[in-house]
């Protein structure tokens, strides 16, 4: 349908110019006549941010106060389904119980005049894991053990508070932009509304809440497919591990960038979900960097019957810790040059591509000056102390993006030394750019990844060492001295 910008008659989509002034049609966008109202007295919609078949959430501002919120309303077609409002006020009651840093907060809620129920609830600024997915972006091997730690410490508060979510789903992880983060987000869960209260519960204000012994055939099976746990495919008996299942899909895809499993219809992927066991994410194409202890605990939590899986989100979180130091030498040998995937790594190539910039030209100093770069701010203290034992001055910087920003602003420094795993650009990738770029000076790798054919491959580029974090961090002052960039012990 197109529409006349001036006097806004409609016209067909055939039609190119308005019968009535002459004016060029343009495409007609349906007004919101919601946009402008005041829901529950206080909160003016502003515009629309999404929507489905359950509801439509608005960005709001508050009428009294200077702040924003979002808003979300249960669709008018759902008001007539006693059901779908049970939904909506258990989403309410189950967060009414939580005030976990990692869950949404819900603010206020209730039934409004013109625009139905709706819920209040803090406004995050971000995207969803949905959208990052989608998009094919990789998140690096730190990113994903933050985002999994976050997500189950979030999930493991539910489930003490006897709440299973039910709805575990990359659309529901929530990625709140924040540079004060190591990982430069903040992890929320959202949308309680399959929530399962397991047991009764008393919110903070003394609210007694009933678990629901019984629910509809089709509220039991909502949900998302591509991460639905069998019990719930099959509308058995559902418990809190039917959680540490979906949370496993999700990082199934995290790893491999593949669902878990695909089917040309929901009754097809239904039946693989009961049926078919899991494959290991480093069968996978793109998973093929995955270790054999990270595959164990995938493939632990994806298990058909519940009582063979974690039985807990705090079990989940340690067993993802224990494979955390081979996850991160595998993801760098994989991802990173000198690994296997070498300088074609597409994470590599976009890094760089994306990050080059000229440098500033070399100056001199009166004292040769060393940047160090690493997301630890203990880390980044003791190498600063290190580094100016020897005599030099130190520039310490927490991230590769930073780091390259200074270099872009600055006069090359003397030296470098830098962690390898850092979140978002990691240390060769950030080294790789800044040689293309003219630096030449020496570079010290000082991180827990280092192995045998990284120091290789260092050794064999000249003007590059490798020290390990945990054993070599005090060989810093010598290593410098022996690149020739701090003055000998005495001089």
């Amino acid at each position: 349908m197109k529409q006349c910008p001036a006097c806004q008659a409609t016209y067909p989509d055939e039609q190119l110019y308005c019968g009535q002034d002459g004016n060029p049609l343009a495409e007609f966008v349906p007004v919101d006549p919601l946009i402008g109202v005041v829901v529950g007295g206080s909160y003016r919609l502003r515009k629309q941010l999404g929507s489905g078949g359950f509801g439509t959430v608005y960005l709001a501002t508050h009428e009294r106060l200077p702040m924003m919120v979002a808003v979300k309303l249960l669709n008018a077609s759902r008001t007539l389904d006693p059901s779908m409002v049970s939904r909506f006020r258990l989403e309410v009651e189950a967060e009414a119980l939580l005030t976990h840093p990692n869950i949404v907060r819900v603010l206020d809620h209730g039934q409004d005049p013109t625009a139905g129920f709706f819920i209040v609830m803090e406004h995050l600024n971000g995207r969803d894991l949905a959208k990052l997915l989608d998009a094919k972006q990789q998140l690096g091997i730190l990113e994903i053990f933050a985002l999994v730690d976050q997500a189950a410490s979030a999930l493991e508060a539910a489930h003490k508070a006897g709440i299973v979510h039910r709805d575990v789903k990359a659309e529901n992880l929530f990625l709140v932009d924040d540079r004060t983060q190591p990982e430069g987000f903040f992890l929320k869960l959202l949308d309680f509304g399959l929530a399962r209260l397991t047991r009764n519960a008393v919110t903070p204000h003394g609210q007694t809440l009933r678990a629901m012994a019984h629910r509809s055939t089709a509220q039991r099976t909502f949900g998302s497919p591509a991460t639905m746990a069998p019990e719930v495919a099959t509308a058995g008996n559902i418990d809190h591990r039917a959680d540490i299942y979906s949370l496993g899909a999700v990082v199934f895809e995290l790893l491999t960038g593949h669902i878990l499993f695909e089917a040309k219809t929901l009754d097809e992927m239904l039946n693989r979900i009961v049926n078919l066991p899991p494959v290991a994410p480093s069968a996978m194409p793109g998973g093929e960097w995955v270790p054999a202890d990270l595959d164990e605990v995938v493939l632990a939590m994806l298990q058909k019957n519940p009582a063979h899986r974690p039985q807990t989100m705090a079990e989940v979180r340690r067993m993802f810790e224990k494979t955390r130091p081979t996850a991160e030498v595998a993801w760098s040998d994989w991802f990173l040059p000198g690994g296997k995937a070498g300088p074609e790594s597409p994470r590599r190539r976009e890094m760089a591509a994306t990050s080059g910039a000229v440098l500033q030209p070399l100056v001199p100093r009166e004292r040769p000056l060393v940047l160090t770069i690493d997301d630890d701010r203990v880390m980044r203290g003791l190498v600063r102390t290190l580094v100016q034992s020897t005599g030099c001055d130190c520039e310490a910087l927490e991230s590769g993006e930073m780091a390259l920003d200074w270099l872009r602003r600055n006069p090359p420094p003397d030296a470098v030394v830098c962690d390898v795993l850092m979140p978002g650009m990691d240390g060769l990738t950030l080294v790789d750019t800044a040689r293309a770029n003219g630096f030449q000076g020496p570079v010290v790798f000082c991180s827990s990844v280092v192995s045998g054919r990284l120091r290789a491959d260092a050794a064999a580029m000249g003007r590059v060492w490798c020290l390990d974090k945990a054993m070599e961090l005090h060989k810093i002052p010598e290593t410098l001295r022996l690149a020739g960039v701090a003055p000998p012990v005495g001089a």
